[in-house]
């Protein structure tokens, strides 16, 4: 009997040790972006490090091919899994190349996570700053309350083939029918090509057309400035304006001038962090809660719906408004911009 008590404790021990052993001491967590080299993805890359700081039994850091080719990208993936890192994010390139990868990944026991990709497949969770209908909603309210609720306004997108830039234009549409009847819109969507000359080109031309014209809304970052460039152009700061999703460091100028009243975007390392954070909290075993804080500004309480393949999508309600009053809070003891 004493033997066999005996045997049982050792076999406890051992398996305690075992299940110690098998225990994670840190987390492999890796962001793969678009791209290396531009100032939006350096400033994901502070969140990733934040993040890391934040979370010492956590290896996080950011990677990326010094071209946007996908194939580039599928690579960096490849390596990452070859690896045998545990959780690796996503900014895609293109999401559709990506599902081959990240099949390989999940049966390798890894994780997979993506961020402006609410179309994804073969991820556990997409990671989006707003839902688009809302943002361009909310770009609505601003505009119109500068336009006192009336006159006429003029959307633009980089192309008409962007699901993202026409899903904010829908939202605007939408705003404007049901809580600003008003409102009316000069022409049909511009396409401006993501080129600011174009913007520009196009801009004065419905200056030209539409005399009456009180405020342009730009989705593309090309938007803002070519429209603003145009505004002051032909001395119409006060009576036109342009709006829209922009970084400070490009529309920084028109807004200090008045021709560019208010622009709208997400911070990235915002985004690289929460996405990390749930990449973490998976790891950890902890469910994903619609409601829960992602700990970053405008994730304190997210919405979780899931895509047409059945992959849930976390959304916050994470857009920055910069105006001209808010504008240093962007800007560098140096005085140039954070972003």
């Amino acid at each position: 009997m004493k033997k066999m008590l005996v045997w049982a404790l050792v076999s406890a021990l051992t398996a305690g040790l075992a299940v110690t052993a098998g225990a994670k001491d840190q987390y492999e967590i890796v962001m793969v972006v678009k791209l290396e080299g531009v100032a939006w993805f350096d400033n994901m890359r502070l969140g990733i490090e934040q993040f890391a700081k934040d979370f010492p039994d956590v290896k996080a850091y950011q990677i990326g091919a010094d071209t946007a080719d996908p194939a580039a990208q599928v690579a960096l993936v490849e390596d990452l899994i070859a690896k045998g890192v545990d959780a690796i994010l996503v900014v895609p390139n293109d999401p559709e190349s990506l599902v081959p990868a990240f099949k390989k990944a999940n049966d390798a026991g890894i994780l997979t996570f993506t961020h402006e990709a609410s179309n994804q497949k073969q991820v556990s969770f997409d990671i989006e700053a707003f839902d688009n209908i809302a943002y361009g909603r909310h770009m609505m309210d601003v505009m119109a309350k500068w336009m006192g609720e009336e006159g006429k306004w003029q959307p633009f997108v980089g192309h008409l083939t962007s699901t993202t830039h026409n899903e904010w234009v829908d939202g605007e549409e939408m705003q404007a029918k049901e809580k600003y009847p008003k409102l009316v819109r000069a022409t049909d969507r511009i396409e401006e090509k993501e080129n600011q000359q174009i913007a520009y080109e196009k801009s004065l031309e419905l200056l030209k057309t539409y005399p009456d014209l009180k405020a342009m809304m730009g989705s593309a970052m090309s938007t803002v400035p070519g429209a603003a460039q145009a505004i002051e152009e032909k001395g119409m700061i006060g009576k036109v304006a342009a709006f829209g999703t922009c970084l400070p460091s490009v529309a920084g100028d028109y807004l200090e001038s008045g021709a560019a009243k208010s622009i709208h975007f997400w911070v990235p390392a915002d985004a690289g962090y929460v996405t990390a954070m749930v990449a973490y909290k998976m790891l950890k075993g902890e469910e994903i809660k619609e409601g829960m804080d992602l700990g970053r500004p405008g994730y304190e309480k997210i919405i979780i719906k899931k895509n047409k393949d059945g992959v849930p999508v976390i959304y916050g309600q994470a857009w920055m408004d910069v105006t001209k009053d808010n504008l240093n809070e962007w800007k560098k003891p140096d005085g140039d911009y954070k972003l």
